[in-house]
């Protein structure tokens, strides 16, 4: 059986009642700046950014900070299980696992964390929900060693972390559950939104 995409719980991050700042502060914790996910994640930003601008969106994914193989990662790894544990299943309010204070301690609004572990990508609100973890599976192992699948999955989660939900079994960004090998390409592209999707960014972020 081919792995499907994990769930996500939908929150977009609070903003407080004047705020003009419209960037999603980005935070990388890769093993390794020669690991095939970090330019894909790089990728992935690039792709939102143009897409937020084609939208005539203020917001923008801005990468603030790199961190490599830090002392953090055990208890990132940690974490990592502990919410793919609940196999995507939507945790009540308050409730699910406690993030560790090194993530707390992190800043930005979106944390992606290039695990070393096997499990199905996440996005997952966590700080009261106004940040997201972003845990991604390790690119060792299939579907993930399939060309087109790393920057995809990347950008999907993403896509979470920005308000989108999954729109059912289709050929699109945001497909869910959908099989990972629907993003294999032997050329590098990224799949689209839905107009539907298009329309729910724009509202979701017109009056930022």
């Amino acid at each position: 059986m081919v792995p499907l995409l994990a769930c996500a719980i939908f929150v977009l991050p609070a903003r407080s009642k004047g705020q003009e700042r419209t960037d999603r502060q980005v935070v990388l914790v890769t093993p390794d700046t020669g690991d095939g996910r970090f330019d894909a994640t790089r990728e992935a930003i690039a792709f939102w950014n143009q897409t937020l601008a084609e939208l005539k969106l203020r917001a923008r994914l801005l990468e603030v900070n790199v961190l490599v193989a830090p002392p953090i990662s055990r208890a990132l790894e940690n974490y990592t299980r502990q919410v793919w544990l609940l196999a995507g299943r939507p945790a009540p309010k308050d409730e699910g696992p406690q993030p560790p204070r090194a993530l707390l301690e992190l800043p930005g609004d979106i944390v992606v964390f290039l695990s070393n572990q096997q499990f199905f990508s996440f996005a997952w609100p966590f700080a009261g929900r106004t940040r997201y973890f972003i845990g991604i599976q390790t690119d060792r192992t299939e579907p993930m060693t399939y060309a087109n699948v790393t920057r995809n999955v990347i950008a999907h989660e993403f896509g979470h972390a920005l308000g989108l939900e999954h729109n059912g079994n289709t050929p699109t960004l945001m497909c869910g559950p959908c099989e990972h090998l629907l993003y294999w390409s032997e050329q590098p592209l990224f799949f689209p939104l839905t107009a539907r999707e298009r329309g729910r960014l724009q509202r979701l972020h017109q009056a930022e």
